[in-house]
C-alpha cells in the first residue's frame, strides 16, 4: 500500500543506511553472505587487533558458525593468524597477517572512496553541515547504553561530586532525592537530574553527566526520562534555571523566561532566591504527555 505521507528522519535514516549498507558490499564485492562475513572480519580485525574468536562474534554480532567459518577460510588463505592467547593460554587470539593487514587495507580504501563519491554529490556547505551530526550520531551508537533508576541516599556522595564538577549548587540537593534520577553506566553512576515538585509546576535542577560520559547523548535522554517522571505528578509546566545550558534546554523545547513571570512557589525556592545567582536565566516549558518511564 502507498501512501502520501511525507518520510521521517528516523526513516530516511534506516534508509539510508541499508542502501548506504548494501552498495558498500557491492564496491568491496562481498555480494554473498560468505563474503560478507570475511569483509566483516578483515575491517574488524583491523581496527580493534588481536581478539579472540568469541570478542569478534560478540562485536559483530553474527552468528558464531559463520565466524568460524569465515575465519577458517581467510586463515586458509594466509591472511588470519591463531595465536594462543598470552592472558588465557586455553584461549586463542585471532590477528591479520601482513597480507591480511594489506587486504584490509585495500579493503578500507576502496570503501572510503565510494563514500567520497557518495558525499561528492552534497554541496561543500552540506558536506561541512553534515560532518559534526555524524559525528555526534556516531558518539551516541558507542556511548555505553545508561540504565535509569530513582536516586537512593547511598547515591549522594557520586551525586555530590558530580554536581559539584559541574559547579551546581550542592547545599539543598540531599533533600530533594527522591525526585532525582541517576544514570548508571556498568556499575557507575555518571549522569544525575531532578525536579522540585511545585502545584501543578515542577523546578528542573542538579542536572549533570560525568565528564568522561559528555558528548553521548546522555543529557538529553536523561531529560526526557526525567521530563516524563514530572509530567507523570500531573504537573504541566516545567521551569529551570542556568547560567551556561541555555542552548541545550532550547534545544529540547525550553524558552527563555521572565523571572518575574515564574509562578510565586517556584520564585519562593531555594534555587530561585539565592542558591542560583541572580544571573542565572529562567526557562520554562510545557510538560509532554505522560509516558512509561523505565525505572529498572
Amino acid at each position: 500500500m502507498t501512501t502520501n505521507s511525507s518520510p521521517t528522519t528516523s526513516s530516511l535514516l534506516r534508509d539510508v543506511v541499508r542502501e548506504y549498507v548494501r552498495a558498500q558490499r557491492r564496491v568491496a564485492s562481498c555480494g554473498d553472505t560468505a563474503s560478507t562475513v570475511d569483509c566483516h572480519i578483515l575491517t574488524e580485525l583491523v581496527r580493534t587487533g588481536p581478539v579472540t574468536q568469541q570478542a569478534l562474534a560478540d562485536r559483530l554480532m553474527l552468528d558464531k558458525g559463520w565466524i568460524s567459518r569465515g575465519v577458517d577460510r581467510l586463515a586458509a588463505a594466509g591472511l588470519v593468524l591463531r595465536a594462543p592467547d598470552p592472558h588465557d593460554r586455553r584461549r586463542v587470539r585471532l590477528q591479520l597477517s601482513a597480507a591480511g593487514q594489506d587486504r584490509a587495507a585495500a579493503l578500507d580504501a576502496r570503501l572510503d572512496a565510494h563514500a567520497g563519491t557518495v558525499l561528492g554529490n552534497l554541496a561543500p556547505d552540506e558536506e561541512r553541515q553534515l560532518a559534526p551530526v555524524l559525528s555526534r550520531l556516531l558518539a551516541h551508537l558507542r556511548a555505553e547504553p545508561l540504565r535509569y533508576r530513582k536516586a537512593q541516599p547511598v547515591d549522594w556522595p557520586a551525586i555530590e561530586a558530580l554536581l559539584r564538577a559541574a559547579k551546581l549548587p550542592v547545599d539543598d540537593a540531599a533533600g530533594h532525592l527522591d525526585t532525582f534520577t541517576v544514570g548508571i553506566a556498568g556499575t557507575r553512576l555518571v549522569a544525575v537530574g531532578g525536579f522540585e515538585p511545585h502545584g501543578a509546576d515542577v523546578l528542573l535542577r542538579s542536572f549533570a553527566t560525568d565528564a568522561q560520559a559528555q558528548g553521548q547523548g546522555h543529557g538529553s535522554a536523561l531529560l526526557r526520562h526525567v521530563l516524563a517522571q514530572a509530567r507523570a505528578t500531573g504537573a504541566g509546566m516545567a521551569y529551570l534555571l542556568t547560567q551556561t545550558a541555555t542552548a541545550f534546554f532550547a534545544h529540547h523545547g525550553f524558552a527563555v523566561t521572565d523571572r518575574a513571570d515564574a509562578p510565586p512557589a517556584i520564585r519562593a525556592t531555594r534555587q530561585f532566591t539565592g542558591l542560583c545567582p541572580a544571573s542565572a536565566v529562567l526557562m520554562a516549558r510545557p510538560l509532554p504527555l505522560q509516558e512509561n518511564v523505565d525505572d529498572h
